[in-house]
This record gives C-alpha cells, structure tokens and sequence, in this order.
C-alpha cells in the first residue's frame, strides 16, 4: 500500500539524471539510489529512525525500512561507491594533459548539476557548459558531448572522461571460436610436454589433424593463419608450447593448487638431500671429468649441513654425506684438519693467520641433526644402502612423488645459487646448457683438482654462504631484517633450546665405506698407497678372523682424506698413515701434478722414465743432425763478418804428429807428439750452434 511521505524530507518525482547515483559513499542523502535486499532502491525521505524506500523498477510503493538494519544490510550503489574508489588510482596515474582534461570535465559537469538545479533548461546548460570546455580545453565538441560524458562518467569512472581508444580502453568486439578448434588446440598442447620443441606451423599442422581425426576432414573450419597464431598465443597461459623443453617440462610438473609455506618449526625437522651436475670440469686421474655435487639442505634455517663432490652418485656417497653431516669439522678424526691444509695451500699459501681464520669459520658452523630427510626416487636414493644407514642413525626417510621438483623447490634453488655465487668463478666453467658455453679450451694441468673443488667448497659454505642474508629468512614485521643461516639457527635455538650432541670419531668412521686388504710386511696398499702404523706389528702377514674375506682385514676409507686410512679391530679402530715419501715435502704436490698431467697427455695413468729412456735411445741411434742449408749460409758468413770474434783472434791449430794419424775417435795415436798445440787465449769456434766454423760445416 502506497503510504504517504508526510512529516520528513521528501524527494520529488527524479528524471534519469536525478537517479544517478551520487558520487559520495559515506552519507545517503534522499534521491541516491542504494542496494537493498538485492535490487535497487531510491531513498525517498530520511526520518530518524527509519528511511522510506522506492524500488527503482518496482510498482511504485513506498517501504519503510529501520535505519539500523539499512546499516547492515544496505551499501551505496555499487558502480558508484566502487568507481569512487578506484578514480583515486587512475588519478594518480594520469600525465599533466590527461589530469587537466579529467579536472576541467569533473567541474564542467559538476556545474552542469548546479545550473539544472537552479532552474536552467539542460540544453542551455549543456551549451554553458561546452562552451567553456572548448575555451578551456581549446577543443570544438557539440552540446551532445556533455551527455556523452556524463554516462561514460557513470559506468567507466575517470577513464571514461578520457578517449578510450588512445588509452586501449575501448571495448573490443568480442570474438566466437568453435568449440572443436578450442579443443583440439588445447589437447595438442598437452601433448606437447615430452616432446621437442618444435615450431608453430607444426602445431597448427597438428591441430589441423586433430580435428579431421575427429570429426572428419574439412568438417571444422580452420581460421586463418594469423588468427591460429593468435589463438596459440593465447592459450599457451604459461605452458612454454614454443619455449624450451626443459622448461615446458618443469612448468608442467607443477601442481595446479597453491604451493604450501610450510618449512619446518626447527632445524633439522626437514631436511632435503638431491645430486646435480655441476657446470665444470675438474682434473680427476689426469683426465679432466665433470663432478657432480650432492647436498644437505635445512629448510627451516637454510643451512647447508655437508655437500660432497663426486665423479658419479653411489650409494656408498650418501653415506659419506650423512657422515660428515652428523659429525662437525672440529670432531672429525686426526688427518682431515691437515689433509686440508696441505690442499688448502694453493689459494692460502702459508699465511698461518688466513688459514687460521678459515678453521675458526669452519668450526663455527652450527650442528643440526637431520630428524628427517626429503629425496627424490633415484637409485641410490631409495638403496637399501642409504635406507640402512638413515634407520640406524633415527633419521626418518621421506621419498617424493615422482615427476615432483617442487617439493623439494628449495634445494634446486640452492643448486642455482651454488652456480651463481661459486661455480662461476671457477677456470673451465661451462656454463648452464650448450648456448652459453664458450670454446676456450683449458689445459688439464689448469683445471682444479677434484680434492681441492671439495675443499673450495666447503670453505665457500663455511665462510659465505653460512653468514650471508636470506631473503627467505626475513623478518614478517620488519621485512628490511634479514638472518643468516648460522644466526637463524641461533635465534631458533634461543627460543627452543635442545642439546643435540653430535657423533664422536669412532661412529664417523664406522660410516665410511670399508675396504678389504691383506696386511704385508710393509703397510697396507689401498689405491696405490701405502699404509703403515707403528702398532701394526704383531698383525704383519697375518690372515683375519672374517673368512668370507679371504683372510683380509678391514679398512674404512675417507674418499676425501687420502692420509689416513683406519683398521677395523673389533669396536676400535687403529689408524694408519700414509707412508709417501714425497708426503710433506717441498713442492711435492706440485711436482706429481705436474707429472700426472704430462703422463696423462701421453696415455699414461702414472709417471714414469720410459719417455727418458726412449729419448736417449733415439738420439744415440739417429746421431748428431746434418746442418741445414740456411745454417750453412749464416756459419759462411759470420766466417766473413770482420767483427766477428772468430776473425779478430789469430787461429792457432794444431800440430800434427808426423806421420801420426787420428783414430776414429780423434785422438791421437799410440805414440806420443812430438809437438803439441798450445792451448789458444780464446775459443776459435762461435759459441753457439748457428755459428759453426766452415771446418764444422
């Protein structure tokens, strides 16, 4: 029932304009158009406690509705309110001509409201006001634009005061494709995952031959080339159909949900293990290979627990991961400190202060034991080798999904970085694929060796990378903070202390792979080495108590400690030194390096005197060389240059016995001179080789 609007203000009867909604939001005033109860009301007069309210296309009655649920449940028109708010960007956004072309429209139009509400007819208030947009503006617009604008006002906001086109605002004509072409174009694109990289006429050749497959050939029409290219383009949305394999292989691995965050409460919680090829090469037995790299990673606090580097991945190399891991640098067994060193001198040289500092770098790394560790489905991942050790040691192995690189995103990204901050630096790097290599060739004698790669590396960890920023590890609310991986681990300790007590030597070495030998009288040979120790004596020639082994006994070998090698007796362990000569002596690494490389270049795996002997051989079989023509040529005539210190002395030659004769050798014969040459006062031959005398030539 239509109730009458006595006792409050009331609105009059609105045109369109007067229904257009106001441009404020936060006060409703009578006449503004709002949403209620899902359609549109006009508010018709404002009372206290309660508003009367008009459907805009309803039948005309009135509602009185309670202010208090109109809070609540009733906001400002929506293209209006929301508009508003977006202007205040658009604004911002606009170069001095086009937020003068906004300014001179809004106050145009906003007079426009005020001379209609004094009683102005619109069409001479449109002529007002487009007179003095022309003057401002210097333009020559019609009374019609005035219209124009205030629609596109309405439903555009400040954009549309503006000419769309030459802002790219304007409303493309939609485009309709068959469904089938859509289809097809997809499904070939999903099929495209595992293959080549090919071009676009391939897929469109593809596709062509999806839909006759079908539907039957020339069933579905096929657009023109340029729109084929363009509908490729646009339904490609990431999938890299024309980009490389490698990422096209990687994207489509990805999950379609949202990834998680979540990065364990505390170091050692989750830790993530993976192998990758590094983009160098090494020398490694006078050949020059490339090593791959297998680390560590805790999530939570980003440090690197060990990393090896290894010509190929075993099992047995996990285990020697977990080893040095589990056991910091300072508890390690005698040998590892100096095997260091002595490799380590190459870039520390005998600055006992710099190599002081790397140890103290390196025994400040923090212990964090890994409760559980992340791998992928290699084999020597899922071995019954490393499975064995991880369950001894409590560690709990979690195996991925396959075709899943982004539960463990974290450490392919730390491969990147080992790339970016050190791999890089090095002589003979590769580069990441085959269009960044360059051709330089490097002689193997250059190339790193593979033990001091290892060592590089771990100071690289110890001394960079542990006490570098994270912007993984930055502060939620004072997001300029970032830790370290040392100080994160130190913070979380602060917070949950827990004593984790690392392994001692005697477990570190029982985790190193074992090797079976026979003691001689002399050591121990493992890897060509000899290895002896004072307390070896009474065991000398003695067969072991393991018969399976043939009466050999075993030794645990460090892979990256080649001076020491330990003897399995029981729960202890007897060490035993390596027993090199050369070991610890001056430039004695120099020295064999330099002569494995010149064996390598002759097919040899160990320097040898074959090479001397062999020069020997064929100097004495083949004799002096015949002198050259030009030899010739410069002996005559530096016999004729009278500067010559041959032609400024007088030549003294010696008597002939008489009758005497020389023997093949030279020498005089059996009897004695009589007369013998004095001895000149100065050489009468040229003292080097280019100047022989004519007698020599």
């Amino acid at each position: 029932m239509e109730r009458s609007c006595r006792g409050g203000s009331t609105a009059s009867p609105v045109d369109d304009d007067r229904r257009r909604p106001r441009s404020g939001i936060m006060t409703i005033h009578p006449g503004d158009i709002i949403r209620w109860q899902g359609g549109s009301h006009q508010v018709v007069a404002i009372r206290p406690t309660y508003l009367t309210l008009r459907a805009v296309d309803g039948d005309g009655y009135d509602v009185e509705v309670l202010a208090a649920d109109l809070q609540h449940e009733a906001e400002p028109a929506a293209p209006a309110s929301l508009r508003s708010l977006l202007d205040l960007r658009s604004l911002q956004d606009l170069d001095a001509r086009d937020r003068k072309i906004v300014d001179v429209w809004l106050e145009e139009l906003a007079r426009f409201d005020k001379l209609v509400a004094t009683g102005v007819t619109k069409p001479a208030a449109r002529q007002q006001v487009i007179d003095s947009v022309n003057r401002r503006l210097g333009t020559d617009y019609s009374p019609v634009k005035v219209s124009r604008q205030q629609r596109a006002l309405e439903v555009f906001g400040v954009s549309g005061l503006l000419d769309r086109r030459r802002h790219g605002l304007a409303d493309m004509p939609g485009r309709s494709y068959d469904e089938r072409l859509i289809d097809a174009i997809l499904t070939v694109q999903a099929g495209q995952e595992r293959k080549s990289t090919g071009t676009g006429t391939r897929l469109i050749w593809l596709v062509r031959r999806e839909l006759d497959d079908r539907f039957g050939e020339g069933v579905v029409p096929m657009p023109s080339r340029a729109t084929m290219y363009r509908l490729l383009s646009e339904l490609d949305a990431g999938k890299h159909t024309l980009g490389t394999a490698r990422t096209r292989r990687t994207t489509a691995n990805q999950p379609d949900h949202m990834h998680g965050v979540r990065s364990g409460v505390r170091p050692g919680e989750r830790v993530l293990i993976d192998t990758t090829p590094m983009e160098i090469l090494v020398e490694c037995d006078g050949e020059p290979v490339r090593p791959d790299l297998t680390l560590l990673l805790c999530e939570a606090s980003r440090s690197v627990l060990s990393g090896i580097v290894t010509v190929g991945s075993r099992s047995i190399d996990l285990v020697v991961v977990l080893a040095r891991a589990l056991v910091p640098y300072a508890s390690r067994p005698d040998g590892v400190r100096a095997n260091r060193r002595q490799v380590s001198e190459a870039w520390t040289g005998t600055d006992g202060l710099m190599i002081e500092r790397f140890e103290a770098m390196r025994d400040a790394q923090p212990y964090v034991f890994p409760e559980s560790i992340t791998t992928d489905r290699g084999a020597s991942y899922v071995s019954r080798h490393f499975s064995d050790a991880c369950r001894t040691l409590g560690i709990s192995l979690t195996v991925n999904a396959e075709y899943s690189p982004t539960q463990k995103a974290k450490i392919e990204r730390m491969f990147r970085t080992v790339k970016d901050l050190f791999t890089q630096y090095a002589i003979a790097f590769l580069g990441q694929s085959t269009e960044m290599r360059g051709d330089e060739i490097v002689p193997t004698s250059q190339l790193l060796t593979l033990e001091q790669l290892q060592e590089l590396f771990e100071d690289w960890v110890a001394v960079t990378w542990q006490n570098r920023p994270h912007k993984a590890l930055r502060d939620p609310r004072n997001p300029r903070l970032m830790l370290t991986p040392n100080q994160m681990v130190a913070a979380y300790r602060e917070i949950a202390p827990e004593l984790q007590v690392p392994l001692t030597a005697e477990k570190y070495i029982a985790l190193l792979p074992t090797k079976w030998r026979v003691i001689n009288h002399y050591g121990v040979d493992i890897d060509l080495r000899v290895y002896d120790s004072t307390e070896l004596g009474p065991l000398r020639k003695k067969r072991s108590p393991h018969h399976r082994q043939q009466g050999k006994w075993p030794f645990h070998v460090d892979p990256y400690n080649p001076m020491t090698v330990w003897l399995e007796l029981g729960d202890q362990f007897l060490p035993l030194d390596w027993r090199s000569p050369y070991s610890g002596a001056p430039m004695a690494d120099e020295v064999w390096r330099i002569a494995r490389a010149q064996a390598a270049a002759r097919g040899e795996s160990e320097p040898s005197t074959d090479d001397l002997n062999e020069v020997m051989r064929r100097f004495m079989y083949k004799g002096n060389a015949m002198p050259t023509k030009r030899q010739k040529k410069r002996s005559v005539s530096a016999q004729m240059d009278p500067l010559a210190i041959t032609n400024q002395l007088a030549h003294i030659a010696p008597a002939a016995a008489p009758g005497g004769e020389l023997s093949a050798a030279g020498d005089v014969g059996d009897k004695e001179p009589d007369v013998v040459a004095a001895k000149p006062a100065w050489p009468v031959a040229a003292p080097f080789g280019m100047t022989r005398s004519p007698d020599e030539a």
